[in-house]
């Protein structure tokens, strides 16, 4: 076995699960098996954390953009070694754009202000305070690892070119001077609705809207409501978060349902005032969106994950699949140099977690995530509670 890579060996040398790769999923799925009582190897190629989900200062960006567009190369065959007792297996990288060119208009002016910013990979998303992404930081505790912003305040570009103010509450809705007096009623009345279709003490059927109107597209219950366009655009676009134009009816399954836009509302609402220095409904981590993998990485340490990274092929026994045919959730792994693989599916007893989407929150992605565990582990219990009371404001506060 002389011409194996001197990379130090991994002990203990038997795990009920390996992780290949720090994106957001993996990263849940392996600080949620490490809660469960499981032994977990985390593995990552890089020498950052986060993998398509990272936040890269301007610096990196090019790089990343250079390895994440180029062709996998095809897979070498199966190398083994003089004793026969070992095989070494190559993972693929899935390229995260199919073609990349770069280009830059002003390389002075980035330089000067490279420092001053860093660029989530996975695109621009936003955190609700209420929302599926924060329940699950509190609950599982990661949220003493991370520092949040409180967005104050959102704003939407309109048709004429103008940034308009969204009021997120009643009192936002009655102070805000670039709305009319007959559009702040019908926007007070259209929250009102939906707050009685909401109230689990209504039990009359002339305050719920009708399942008909549930099951079409949002718009179309707007319009039937004669909302003005001003008002359906913020609606759909900053408070829902419609990630396409509701207009274009080729959109297809894109289209949001009335059912969905008012789950949003619903969202939107009970996110305003949940943490005490949170003065909007939005939170965004202060140093991107990549410390939410990390966070969960190292809650996954804290209760006993290894993590090895910078590493780019794996070494196993040979019987490396009759093993997973016999113990479902267990493997023999003696030296570790991981190439990271994304994408989503389950077989057998290998799972495939989901790429970014192009959604504006990380709703998708945690069921996708939850879904793969429980699929994983049926008997266990994603994550359980902890004593977690907020998360943490930028201004060294908790709320």
């Amino acid at each position: 076995m002389s011409d194996l890579p001197q990379h130090p060996l991994i002990d203990p040398s038997t795990f009920d699960l390996i992780v290949v790769g720090t994106g957001l999923p993996q990263s849940i799925l392996a600080a949620a098996a490490s809660a469960a009582g499981k032994t977990v190897l985390h593995l990552d190629p890089n020498p950052y954390y986060g993998g398509h989900f990272a936040t890269l200062p301007l610096h990196d960006l090019t790089s990343f953009l250079n390895s994440a567009s180029a062709p996998s190369l095809p897979s070498p065959p199966l190398a083994s070694y003089d004793n026969q007792d070992y095989v070494s297996v190559d993972l693929q990288t899935r390229p995260l754009y199919s073609d990349v060119e770069i280009s830059s208009y002003a390389p002075e002016v980035l330089q000067e202000h490279a420092r001053k910013f860093n660029i989530d990979l996975a695109g621009p998303r936003v955190l609700f305070c209420a929302d599926k992404c924060i329940d699950a930081v509190l609950k599982v505790g990661v949220n003493q690892y991370l520092e949040f912003k409180s967005i104050d305040a959102s704003y939407l570009w309109d048709p004429n070119g103008k940034l308009v103010n969204v009021p997120g509450s009643r009192a936002a809705i009655f102070k805000d001077k670039s709305l009319s007096l007959t559009e702040k009623n019908q926007l007070m009345r259209f929250f009102k609705l939906v707050q009685q279709h909401l109230d689990p003490a209504e039990d009359s059927e002339n305050s719920k809207i009708s399942q008909e109107d549930l099951d079409t597209p949002f718009l179309e219950f707007l319009n039937k409501l004669r909302l003005p366009q001003k008002m359906k655009s913020i609606i759909l676009y900053a408070i829902s978060l419609a990630n396409d134009d509701q207009n274009d009816h080729d959109v297809g399954k894109n289209r949001l349902l009335t059912k969905e836009g008012i789950a949003r509302l619903a969202l939107y609402h009970t996110s305003i005032g949940r943490f005490q220095n949170a003065q909007g409904a939005l939170l965004y981590p202060i140093y991107g969106q990549g410390e939410l993998s990390q966070a969960f990485c190292r809650r996954a340490a804290v209760k006993g994950c290894l993590y090895v990274s910078s590493i780019g092929s794996i070494l196993t026994s040979e019987s490396f699949k009759d093993k997973f045919d016999d113990l479902a959730d267990s493997a023999v792994v003696v030296n570790l140099l991981v190439s990271v693989g994304f994408c989503q599916g389950q077989f057998g007893t290998v799972s495939f977690t989901p790429m970014p989407d192009g959604n504006l929150n990380y709703d998708d992605l945690l069921d996708a995530t939850f879904e793969l565990f429980q699929k994983m582990y049926p008997n266990e219990e994603l994550f359980l509670e902890t004593t977690s009371a907020g998360v943490h404001q930028d201004d060294g506060e908790e709320s």
